[in-house]
């Protein structure tokens, strides 16, 4: 009652978490582990305003980006090669960019 704007950004905050998690929570029903990663790197990439083609650094590890899709670090890593060969990202010593 006393900090209103702080419990509205709380709520903002908390609303936001549970939208990025209805969102990811929807790549679970996708078989193909390449199209869920694609997909997830999409919607961040979205999230984030980033429109050019390498221009957005991926601010998650390979092991963080498994977690959130449900998948093995291993596979995604298999994933993430597979698109740098097809030239829809560029992978810079640790760095993603999509």
């Amino acid at each position: 009652m006393e900090e209103p704007l702080l419990f509205l950004k709380l709520n903002e905050y908390t609303a936001d978490r549970l939208h990025f998690r209805y969102i990811v929570s929807t790549f679970l029903a996708i078989p193909d582990p390449d199209i869920r990663v694609k997909k997830l790197l999409d919607h961040i990439k979205n999230y984030f305003n980033h429109q050019e083609k390498y221009s957005f650094v991926v601010p998650y590890t390979r092991q963080q980006l498994a977690a959130l899709i449900g998948l093995r670090v291993e596979t995604v890593i298999r994933s993430i090669k597979k698109m740098q060969k097809i030239n829809l990202l560029k992978i810079d010593g640790n760095k993603i960019y999509y």
